[in-house]
């Protein structure tokens, strides 16, 4: 018996989710293997970056591959099962896109070269906006049930950290940071009042990256009219396992 589903999941609907808790390393089955070297081999033959394993994503996808073996058949989700992006918070994974395929096949060969056959489950493997992947396999007599879990990864930085992160790239372009007082509440509250003085301007942004400046503080940044910055963090409320980060920027 062969079957295949897929979901891809949750995409955050952000223009602006990876800290992984220190499980101990497991090790992947001979199936396991075969299923991450033939994703990579599938994605680096077209050009597209390696996908980096994640023991976080195993994690969840070895629960959910379990609960399929099981069961004696192939879902997203049971009765009593969390959903993928509550699976994958819970074991540890933070992300701003996850993705999941599932199957059940008598070889992990069977299995990837059905999904390679079904346009969503290949869309999944070749996406290359997901960076991060979680492969279990799970037997049950001679059958084998496989879950992959994908995610794009995002690392969980401090309201301080990001301030420090974002603030060094606007310090190389020559600007001077100063206190962070306003921004931080301006970020929390665009309603706030300002207790210093007035900034000749201020830029808003989300962001599941901050190791580049969003286009629009580069623009004014680059007008030359501005000396110094204010840079806040403040925190943004989304889901569990979603990740990114809210800043305010604030020019003087």
């Amino acid at each position: 018996m062969l079957g295949f589903s897929t979901v891809i999941a949750l995409r955050a609907a952000l223009v602006f989710v990876l800290v992984i808790p220190a499980f101990a390393q497991q090790e992947r089955s001979s199936a396991e293997q075969q299923l991450f070297e033939s994703a990579n081999r599938e994605r680096t033959s077209r050009g597209l970056p390696a996908l980096q394993w994640s023991e976080a994503l195993a994690l969840a996808a070895r629960k959910h591959a379990q609960w399929m073996a099981q069961q004696n058949s192939i879902s997203h989700q049971y009765p009593g099962e969390p959903a993928l992006v509550a699976r994958l918070s819970a074991a540890g994974a933070r992300f701003s896109v996850a993705a999941e395929n599932v199957a059940e096949g008598p070889s992990a060969s069977v299995m990837h070269s059905g999904w390679m056959n079904s346009p969503p489950h290949r869309a999944n493997l070749l996406d290359p906006d997901l960076d991060s992947v979680g492969i279990a396999v799970a037997q049950r007599g001679r059958q084998l049930f496989s879950a992959q879990d994908f995610s794009r990864a995002v690392v969980s930085l401090s309201l301080e950290d990001q301030e420090e992160k974002l603030g060094d790239l606007i310090e190389a372009r020559g600007l001077k940071l100063v206190d962070a007082g306003d921004a931080r509440r301006l970020c929390a509250d665009n309603h706030a009042h300002f207790s210093h003085t007035r900034p000749l301007a201020y830029v808003f942004f989300e962001a599941v990256d901050l190791g580049v400046l969003p286009e629009k503080l580069e623009e004014k940044i680059a007008t030359g009219r501005f000396r110094s910055a204010a840079v806040g963090a403040c925190a943004t409320g989304s889901a569990a396992g979603f990740t990114h980060y809210r800043l305010a920027v604030l020019l003087y």
